[in-house]
This record gives structure tokens, sequence and C-alpha cells, in this order.
């Protein structure tokens, strides 16, 4: 009996998005022309990542705190083509909002998932980066 009483009581404190999900996610950039030189920007303003395409980052969902998803902002630069710039931003996830209505409840909906942010995701998850010619430069 303590057994399944134990067990009950795991799930009620466990939410959905936190079992479903992690609070990192890889995106894929990609970009047109390839080999484009690229700069990946938390909102705190911090780089997070340089390189170019194509590749793959892992980036946070969610940043340290109490519902506080993660955006990014991804320059892009390239010698004869004009500068472009784009972000990333987060959705909320349908395993927080499903999952915790059948098996997290209010337990997961306001404590474990936004602290763990797991109930983020990015929603840009494969990216193509199509830069412009600047006109009259080859």
């Amino acid at each position: 009996m303590k057994k399944i009483l134990a067990i009950i009581f795991l799930v009620v404190l466990c939410s959905c998005a936190t079992i479903m999900r992690d609070n990192t996610q890889p995106i894929t950039l990609n970009s047109s022309p390839e080999h484009v030189d690229i700069k990946i920007v938390n909102s705190d303003g911090i780089t997070v990542f340089e390189g170019s395409t194509p590749t793959t980052v892992n980036l946070k969902t969610s940043k340290t705190g109490y519902f506080n998803p993660e955006r990014y902002k991804v320059y892009a630069k390239k010698k004869s083509y004009e500068d472009y710039i784009t972000t990333i931003d987060y959705k909320i996830s349908k395993w927080y909002w499903l999952g915790n209505l059948v098996f997290g409840g209010l337990v997961g909906y306001l404590i474990v998932d936004p602290i763990s942010g797991d109930m983020f995701y990015l929603e840009n998850g494969d990216a193509i980066i199509n830069m412009t010619p600047i006109e009259g430069e080859k």
C-alpha cells in the first residue's frame, strides 16, 4: 500500500512537460548561399555561438528562474551580401497544457514546469537564412 501511495505521490508531483522535454533544443541553421558566418546572442546580450552554416546548435529554451523563457537573435554575414538578422523565439509546449491537465495538475502548471523551463520550446527548430546579394557586387 505504501508503494502505491508513493507512486501516486510521485505522479502528482511530476509535470508533463518536464517529463517529456529537456530545456535544451537542437536548432539547425542552413543558409543560401552556404558558409555564412553567424553569431547567436541570447536575450541577455551574451554570445552563445559563433560559427558558419550549415550547423546545429543546442540552445537552452529558458533562463534560470520562474516563467523565464529564452529568446535569441541570429546575426548572419557574408561578403557581397546584405547582413541578415532573425529571431529564434519561444513557444509554450502542448505537453505543458495538456499533460498537466491529465497528470501534473497545479503543481505541474505553477511549480515544476515553470521552474525547470521545460514548458518552453524554440519555434524555429530548423531555420534557413536566405541572404540577399548586394547589387553591383560579386
